[in-house]
């Protein structure tokens, strides 16, 4: 299994980038050391999310970052992207791995202790469980799940956990302390005026 390097994980939503094209804010991200991005627009057709996937490819590669792609096993094999990202309801890791190979990462979305037992069970790299706290883009999720649920998660699971929902800087020392291996932000980078600063700030609070 290829390993996971990386403790901060974008994920992107160009309607949280306030007008702005998601491409411009993306390349400001990986100026500034963002290691992993999750391409995860599931409101575009195919032929625009190729598009636009290929577009930020050509971004991430010049700058050794990872671009992984909810989902759609068929575009990241078309583009040869660095791995795929599975909805809690979506194909179980197994037949994702014969398909896309031992190379790329599979990453799992889990939303329940029950939910991380069985990614861990079916050969996932990494697990981003969450909404950890109250956070718009995750309200159809649930209620928060809180950071007791996030220390039970993380102590039931032997591939790396990385948090998710109203993450902000300040809140990256408590969700490592429960036993996070690192952290997936959407709204904390996308909306701030200098995603490249947002970007540092979150590095450095990680390596803390």
């Amino acid at each position: 299994m290829p390993p996971v390097d990386f403790r901060l994980l974008l994920v992107t939503d160009r309607h949280q980038t306030r007008g702005r094209s998601l491409a411009m804010v993306l390349s400001d991200a990986i100026k500034a050391g963002v290691p992993a991005i999750q391409l995860r627009e599931r409101d575009l057709s195919t032929g625009e999310l190729l598009s636009l996937a290929h577009e930020i490819q050509t971004m991430t590669m010049a700058g050794s970052v990872s671009l992984i792609i909810n989902d759609r096993v068929d575009l990241a094999m078309a583009l040869n992207l660095d791995g795929v990202h599975l909805r809690s309801d979506s194909l179980s890791p197994v037949p994702v791995r014969r398909l896309i190979g031992s190379h790329r990462l599979i990453g799992v979305s889990t939303h329940s202790v029950e939910d991380v037992r069985r990614a861990n069970q079916s050969g996932a790299d990494y697990i981003v469980f969450g909404p950890i706290f109250e956070t718009p883009s995750k309200r159809s999720f649930g209620p928060p799940l809180g950071l007791n649920l996030l220390t039970d998660a993380c102590s039931q699971s032997s591939i790396p956990v990385l948090a998710i929902g109203g993450i902000t800087c300040e809140r990256v020392r408590e969700v490592r302390r429960a036993g996070a291996h690192g952290v997936a932000v959407i709204g904390a980078l996308l909306t701030r005026d200098d995603i490249g600063e947002a970007v540092r700030a979150f590095a450095h609070a990680l390596e803390t």
